[in-house]
């Protein structure tokens, strides 16, 4: 087991070098806002007022260290937004705060180092796709709840939770502040529009300079005090903040011990979500096992140099791939330039308003969530249905650890029957024989015989004469290999499906 940046160094070309330092380059242009705004909305005001280095030094650390040591060769690392709600309720906790999530975030990253070096990768392949489209769903709507205060300009303190949030903006309605939130539309109308006119356009930075422009103007002319950095926090100094080691006896050990599990759960979901996006798009594979690995250590040198935790991030990653991304180099190329921006572009950070930051965020969000997808999933399969469902709005109303452990709690009860008698499968040359139950917990052995066979043979056929259900999980590995496979020039074929296997398969297909 050993990082993918080695392998990919031995049939690394003089010509690539190009393509890695461009692409870096525009991820580090992308990267650079939406660390920025990670950090603010992850870190509460009344915590730290270093939210901003925050951000940045997690994109600058993690970002270096999970492209250099990971085992994908395209994931780019640093803050993304599943993490948000979750650090802002720690870091808000008194008896956690700063130190204790520091702390905790050290845990996670031996603990993800571990769950690397005993092969626990994989494990994730059995997870329930209505959990993560679930969960990733109520997190794109908690953040966007938690956007609603910068949008809106409101006064006051909003709280951790969801809940608490929506009740506070309640109270303060009376503090909206139009100029703010006109500058925030501003915002969110260019993050919103402009990759759909041109996905090359790096739409967060754009809509950080021209509403920076706009705010110069509403404040230096006419004087209508929309809120900026340099308003709220002051200057920004480009500095590491290493932990003081001397605050850990401060500490309650066993009061972080669900953060540390959580934040390693989290990372290692998304990471190899991630992952498996980027391979999905290019046809190359990945190790877990090494890429868990790597986001370990990412995490542990991110918070000890005074980051935050970290994961794969799907968009910077696409970024990277649509930019011609050549290697992991990409990655280390984007954390240099994230470092050198870092240190000669902190001056001027202060005549950014807040508003903009809440407005990218708000993009983020929307993306994130998949609402079309969430909406679509709903509308067969109502044990799925259940499930992604109840992820989801406990999500919101309590936080993602219920969400996840509820709903694989849910999974499991709804899926007794088929786990007491499961799903055989009987191989004739390049066909597939299926019987019984295709679901969550046993497709992924199946469909291994299908990808080793792939090997040699140009084309699989999957029989499902006999299969009398399939969930949505089944079905989203089936078109992910599927995917993989086409890339290879390669086809999986199904046959003889009936009844509501078939009517569950066209829409799914139809869905994704």
């Amino acid at each position: 087991m050993k990082p993918q940046l080695f392998d990919s160094l031995k049939t690394y070309k003089k010509k690539d070098i190009v393509g890695d330092l461009l692409a870096g380059l525009m991820v580090a242009i992308i990267a650079l806002p939406l660390s920025m705004a990670l950090g603010i909305q992850s870190v509460p005001e009344g915590v730290s007022s270093r939210g901003i280095q925050m951000g940045i030094i997690t994109a600058i650390v993690a970002g270096f260290f999970i492209s250099f040591l990971g085992g994908s060769k395209f994931q780019i690392g640093g803050p993304t937004a599943a993490f948000v709600a979750i650090l802002y309720g720690y870091l808000a906790d008194p008896e956690i705060g700063l130190i204790g999530v520091a702390i905790a975030g050290v845990i996670a990253g031996v603990l993800l180092i571990v769950m690397g070096l005993i092969k626990l990768g994989r494990v994730m392949k059995y997870f329930p796709y209505p959990i993560t489209i679930g969960f990733t769903t109520g997190i794109g709507i908690t953040l966007i709840i938690g956007q609603i205060k910068d949008l809106c300009g409101f006064s006051g303190t909003s709280g951790a939770e969801a809940i608490e949030k929506l009740v506070s903006y309640a109270r303060n309605i009376g503090s909206f502040h139009l100029p703010t939130f006109i500058v925030g539309l501003i915002g969110f109308a260019i993050v919103f529009v402009l990759p759909k006119i041109n996905k090359k356009i790096p739409a967060a930075f754009v809509a950080l300079i021209a509403c920076t422009l706009v705010t110069l103007l509403f404040n230096k002319v006419w004087n209508l005090g929309v809120a900026t950095i340099g308003s709220r926090y002051g200057d920004i100094k480009a500095e590491f903040y290493p932990v003081e080691f001397s605050l850990i006896k401060t500490v309650k050990i066993a009061k972080l011990i669900i953060p540390a599990i959580v934040i390693a759960f989290l990372c290692a979901i998304e990471s190899l979500l991630s992952a498996t996006v980027a391979g999905g798009m290019t046809g190359t594979d990945f190790n877990p096992n090494q890429e868990l690995v790597g986001q370990g250590v990412a995490n542990i040198f991110s918070l000890l140099l005074g980051g935050l935790p970290a994961t794969g991030a799907i968009a910077r990653t696409v970024a990277g791939i649509e930019n011609g991304a050549k290697s992991p180099l990409t990655g280390v190329f984007h954390a240099i330039y994230m470092l050198a921006m870092y240190f000669l572009l902190m001056n001027v950070v202060k005549f950014i308003p807040m508003a903009v930051f809440a407005s990218i965020l708000m993009g983020v969000a929307i993306n994130m969530s998949r609402f079309g997808l969430f909406f679509k999933l709903t509308k067969f399969g109502v044990r799925d249905v259940i499930v992604l469902v109840f992820s989801c709005v406990v999500t919101v109303v309590t936080d993602l650890t219920y969400g996840v452990l509820g709903g694989i709690a849910t999974a499991i009860l709804l899926n007794a029957k088929n786990i007491k008698n499961g799903a055989k499968v009987e191989r004739l040359q390049e066909v597939f024989k299926v019987k019984g139950a295709l679901y969550f917990a046993n497709v992924n052995k199946i469909l291994s015989g299908v990808e080793k066979a792939l090997e040699e043979l140009d084309a699989v056929t999957l029989d499902f004469a006999e299969v009398v259900s399939i969930d949505q999980t089944a079905l989203e590995k089936i078109i992910r290999l599927s995917s993989k496979a086409k890339a290879k020039g390669k086809n999986i074929l199904i046959i003889n499906a009936t009844g509501k296997t078939q009517t569950r398969i066209e829409k799914f297909f139809s869905v994704i």
